[in-house]
């Protein structure tokens, strides 16, 4: 059967991100070309245009995509697994997805030291990975801060620690018990500090993964 342009053109996007993401971590940001891209994606040079804007809006492409991904999990655990349990998961999950992508953070820190004004986009992906966070939480009846606002400083501070390990190579152990100490210090800071039991529960969770 015969491909539809609409087809078609997510083909090409396809390529063009595939080609991208594999050149800009093979020779960093400054040193791969629009042109570079289209000859790795065996795409004409104007077809680039059609889907991004230039080589940034590639790179926010991809770290974009990595984001959705960890936001479908986190809702699908604090569907099944709210409170205590949901937190600890949606952290660990988190910790997973991104420390193999570590290239990409850098390659977001190479961006922003080139293009000054690239720096929102930093903020603008923590977001991201700030509201799956935020929402579970704020449905969550252990949460003892009367205002949002602190809600979301708390959620921004553990993800800003998050993506500070990643981009580092910092991470502290390993994201199983990375996720257990920044679950107890989110529940210290809204005033409902983790029991024993639950501390236990949690231990014996990864411990028997």
């Amino acid at each position: 059967m015969r491909r539809t342009q609409k087809e078609r053109n997510e083909q090409t996007r396809q390529a063009l991100l595939e080609a991208g993401s594999s050149l800009l971590r093979e020779v960093g940001y400054a040193r791969t070309s629009v042109a570079q891209i289209t000859q790795r994606a065996n795409r004409a040079h104007g077809t680039f245009y059609l889907h991004f804007e230039n080589k940034r809006d590639l790179v926010s492409v991809l770290l974009e995509d990595m984001a959705d991904e960890g936001r479908q999990q986190a809702r699908e655990i604090w569907r099944t697994a709210p409170g205590v349990e949901g937190l600890w998961t949606t952290l660990r999950d988190f910790f997973a997805l991104i420390t193999p992508e570590r290239s990409l953070w850098q390659l977001l820190e190479e961006v922003i030291a080139l293009e000054e004004d690239a720096a929102p986009l930093r903020s603008r992906l923590r977001h991201l990975y700030v509201e799956p966070i935020l929402r579970g939480l704020q449905g969550n009846p252990d949460a003892r801060v009367s205002r949002a606002a602190n809600l979301e400083l708390l959620a921004d501070i553990l993800v800003s620690a998050g993506l500070y390990f990643t981009r580092t190579g910092t991470l502290p152990a390993s994201p199983d018990v990375t996720a257990l100490h920044m679950t107890v210090v989110w529940r210290h800071a809204i005033g409902h500090p983790l029991t024993e039991t639950e501390v236990a529960h949690l231990q014996g969770m990864f411990a028997a993964g």
